[in-house]
């Protein structure tokens, strides 16, 4: 089984969560591909933990079916659904226009300096095909408004509907050496014009946008 050969050092509070953390990043990242096997063994060695956390970790990831448990036989990471990936923008759109909602009230003048700044990093990440880079600027963008949003249960289902999507378009764009990403300038406008209806289409529209991306590439 493929793993990196170091932790990272930003470590959750306990053992379940760091591996949890840690594993799913290898697999949206392809790290692990679709049906690879996963051991407890070796993940239990790499962390210097017991099986006991690998295993309540691995469970955590099937319950976001990133992995398929096969009781008393094996584990492996979750095959890509491509049928879902349409459906799951379409949710995904909705949530972050009510993330946007909820953190309104928040966004001052700094806060779209900042969400500025963000986007000029992912413009410049995608204008040099980094795939990486601009999937990292495009969360830091969401994650801002998120914070803001300032609502736990909002936040858990995008991130793991967010983990589906981030996988897709890591396969896509990485194998076809493309990059399509959408800009959040016409949010930025919107929120500087204090529209919010105007900033939660704009953003319905930068992920309804980034699903027919998706689909050039398919």
């Amino acid at each position: 089984m493929p793993i990196p050969t170091r932790v990272s050092s930003d470590k959750p509070k306990t053992a379940k969560e760091r591996i949890f953390l840690e594993v799913r990043d290898w697999i949206i990242t392809g790290t692990l591909q679709p049906g690879e096997k996963i051991s407890d063994q070796e993940i239990s060695k790499y962390f210097s933990v017991s099986r006991t956390p690998v295993r309540e970790a691995i469970q955590m990831l099937a319950d976001h079916r990133l992995v398929d448990i096969h009781p008393g036989r094996e584990t492996r990471v979750s095959l890509v659904n491509f049928d879902e990936s349409a459906p799951n923008y379409r949710i995904m759109a909705e949530l972050h226009a009510l993330i946007l909602e909820f953190a309104y009230p928040h966004i001052s003048t700094d806060v779209i300096n900042e969400l500025r700044d963000i986007d000029q990093a992912f413009t410049v990440a995608v204008k040099r095909r980094n795939v990486q880079d601009a999937a990292a600027f495009d969360r830091k963008f969401h994650d801002v408004l998120a914070k803001l949003a300032g609502n736990h249960f909002l936040t858990e289902f995008t991130s793991v509907l967010g983990s589906h999507i981030q996988r897709i378009e890591n396969m896509f764009y990485q194998k076809n050496n493309f990059v399509a990403f959408n800009a959040h300038g016409d949010i930025i406008d919107a929120l500087v014009q204090h529209d919010l209806t105007k900033a939660k289409e704009a953003m319905r529209q930068n992920w309804l946008r980034a699903s027919e991306n998706l689909k050039k590439v398919r």
